[in-house]
C-alpha cells in the first residue's frame, strides 16, 4: 500500500511547476511563431519591419514566489521589451501585470502593463552595456518585488496591489523593427513548502 502512495504521490502535481525553459524549444510557451524562436538554447523575438501593436511570449504555468536569473540582449537599444510576471493575459494580445522594463530610458524600472503604469521610476541606465549581454534578477516574495541589473540593485518595492500569482511574458513591444534574447534562464520558487 505505501508503494502506491508513494507512486501517486509522484505524479500528483507540484505547488509550483518545474523551470519553464528547456533550452530546446518553446514547449510550455505560447505565443506568435513568427516572432519567436529558440536559436543555440536563447528565447528569440525577433520582427524585421517593426509591430503594430505588443506581442508576448506567455508561459503556460503560473508561479507566485520566485527568484529569476536571466540574460538579456536587444538590438538597437532605442526599441522597448520586458519581461512579465505575476501576470494575466488580457483581450487584444496585451497582458496586465508587473513588468521589468528594458530599453533606453527603461533599464532597470519596474513598469505595471495595462494597470497603473510606471512604479518604480529609477532605472539603471548607468550599468547597461547597450546591445550586449545584461543579468536581470527578479525576485518577488508575497508584496514584495526585488530586481537587479548587472549587479546594481534597482527596485526594493512593497505594493499590496501586485498580484500574487500569474504567468511570464516575455515582450516585444510596437515599434520599430527589434531582435530580443534571452539567455541562461534559472529559475527558483521561492514559495515555503509546508
Amino acid at each position: 500500500m505505501n508503494a502506491i502512495l508513494l507512486a501517486l504521490a509522484m505524479l500528483a502535481p507540484s505547488a509550483e511547476p518545474a523551470p519553464f525553459f528547456n533550452g530546446k524549444d518553446l514547449t510550455g510557451w505560447d505565443g506568435d511563431k513568427n516572432v519567436w524562436s529558440v536559436e543555440n538554447g536563447e528565447i528569440v523575438g525577433k520582427t524585421k519591419t517593426g509591430l503594430k501593436k505588443n506581442t508576448f511570449l506567455k508561459s503556460t504555468t503560473e508561479h507566485s514566489d520566485f527568484k529569476l536569473t536571466v540574460k538579456v540582449k536587444m538590438v538597437p537599444n532605442t526599441e522597448n521589451s520586458g519581461i512579465q510576471f505575476r501576470s494575466v493575459p488580457i483581450e487584444g494580445g496585451e497582458m496586465r501585470g508587473p513588468q521589468a522594463d528594458m530599453g533606453k530610458g527603461w533599464w532597470g524600472k519596474l513598469y505595471e502593463e495595462s494597470a497603473r503604469g510606471m512604479l518604480v521610476k529609477d532605472g539603471a541606465e548607468e550599468v547597461v552595456k547597450a546591445e550586449d549581454w545584461n543579468e536581470y534578477i527578479i525576485e518577488a516574495k508575497g508584496s514584495t518585488v526585488k530586481i537587479s541589473l548587472n549587479g546594481k540593485k534597482c527596485v526594493d518595492y512593497t505594493d499590496e496591489k501586485l498580484a500574487k500569482k500569474g504567468v511570464f511574458g516575455l515582450q516585444v513591444h510596437s515599434g520599430g523593427p527589434l531582435e530580443v534574447r534571452f539567455k541562461d534562464l534559472k529559475f527558483e520558487s521561492l514559495v515555503e513548502k509546508k
